[in-house]
């Protein structure tokens, strides 16, 4: 006589789930196991074909470096004993070049507005921006013009700009009304442009008067004087 063993339904369920958890644990723990092996594996690997900044301080500095406007193709006349050097007026040289781009540089804001008795008064081109070079546009951060007891100065305030990788300010453009005394000075940022003082070359011209940049390490500044 068979035997029929009664089971609920409610045990075998219990059963089934208890059975499936166990199997899926073992395969977790599995999984577990080799994902460990093959992240140690990868860190042991060698990275390659990415450069690493040192920090993010030099990855920035490097970034602003390469931003810089360097103005010598624009300026470069101050150390060509201030354009009196013949090789600035000789059509055709590089230096020449150079005057010529600084002259119609100048043209693109300077501008005056005549009065009815003869005199003017100095102002900036408002539209000046689209007419400065290209290459030179972002180095510009503002032009300004000032009237005072000794003539008009022009300022041309510097963002990123530099001489030969030292650090620009600013450039002033004066000159006294009815009068030859007329000068253009750069300033720089730090003291350290000094260093350039052995690329500013000197020249005498026609009137036997020595030419060429004036340094002053305490206003940090290189001065051209233009009058006759």
């Amino acid at each position: 006589m068979k035997t029929i063993l009664k089971v609920s339904m409610k045990s075998v369920t219990l059963l089934v789930v208890l059975t499936t958890g166990a199997a899926l644990a073992g395969c977790s723990e599995m999984t577990g196991v080799m994902n460990d092996s093959q992240a140690k594996a990868t860190s042991n690997l060698p990275k390659q074909g990415i450069a690493q900044p040192a920090n993010k301080a030099a990855a920035l500095s490097q970034t602003v470096a390469s931003s810089k406007t360097d103005l010598v193709g624009l300026v470069g006349w101050f150390e060509n004993s201030c354009g009196f050097d013949p090789v600035s007026y000789t059509e055709g040289t590089k230096e020449n070049q150079v005057q010529k781009r600084f002259d119609t540089f100048q043209e693109s804001f300077m501008a005056k507005q005549y009065k009815a008795d003869g005199s003017y008064t100095a102002y900036v081109k408002p539209d000046y921006r689209s007419k400065l070079p290209a290459n030179y546009r972002e180095a510009v951060k503002n032009i300004s013009v000032v009237e005072d007891s000794k003539g008009v100065h022009y300022y041309v305030d510097f963002n990123n700009a530099t001489y030969r990788g030292y650090d620009l300010s600013r450039l002033e453009l004066f000159y006294q009304p009815e009068s030859d005394y007329v000068y253009d000075t750069l300033y720089f940022k730090n003291a350290n442009f000094v260093e350039l003082k052995s690329v500013f070359k000197t020249t005498r011209d026609e009137m036997d008067e020595l030419r060429g940049g004036e340094f002053d390490a305490n206003s940090r500044s290189v001065m051209c004087y233009l009058g006759l």
